[in-house]
């Protein structure tokens, strides 16, 4: 069985620690290298907000959390981690065996196959700008809109490297000659 923690409930825990089961899962996510992690370390990201996100899931021994999902994200740190701001699944009857597939599961979904390729970077600022309204935009990362600055400096890339991929992935322009369905049809307009 599966529950939220309560904020009532989240009171009551005296400590948070990685279930032993799953922790070789957290260590190998310790070990990686972020393609964003330099934004969070310069501050270019609102991370408080961000951690609000997460979403971790455990199971409660005596009075203490030992979670096993939620910490794949490389905006997880125990030293801000707030309990009452974090949702908190919690599972009941789990066995060890259970928690180390489910935290692999996490740990590979999470980090392995939805990272971001550094070759599209590009199409994320673009995307980003059309589709973040600006007042969501100010809240993550401190600006009504994502330059190309700004992304560089979150990936750690060089600002060249996002306008080189925009000219090598800007789609051909289409030629403005018109064709004589075209001619016909305006004409027949004017009439």
């Amino acid at each position: 069985m599966v529950a939220l923690l309560s904020k009532r409930e989240a009171k009551q825990i005296s400590g948070i620690k990685v279930h032993l089961a799953a922790y070789p899962a957290f260590e190998f996510v310790k070990s990686l290298r972020f393609q964003f992690s330099d934004a969070i370390k310069k501050g270019l990201l609102n991370d408080k907000l961000l951690n609000e996100a997460v979403i971790l899931q455990g199971k409660i021994i005596e009075t203490e959390l030992h979670i096993f999902a939620g910490f794949e994200s490389m905006i997880f740190d125990f030293a801000n981690l707030n309990l009452l701001d974090t949702t908190v699944l919690i599972h009941q009857d789990i066995a060890d065996e259970d928690i180390k597939l489910f935290a692999w599961k996490n740990v590979l979904y999470q980090t392995l196959l939805s990272s971001v390729s550094s070759d599209y970077l590009d199409l994320i600022h673009s995307n980003i700008n059309a589709k973040i309204p600006s007042e969501v935009a100010n809240e993550l990362y401190y600006h009504s809109h994502l330059s190309e600055e700004l992304l560089a400096k979150m990936t750690g890339k060089a600002k060249n490297t996002i306008a080189k991929q925009k000219s090598r992935h800007k789609p051909p322009q289409q030629e403005m000659s018109i064709s004589l369905f075209e001619q016909v049809i305006g004409e027949a307009d004017e009439r």
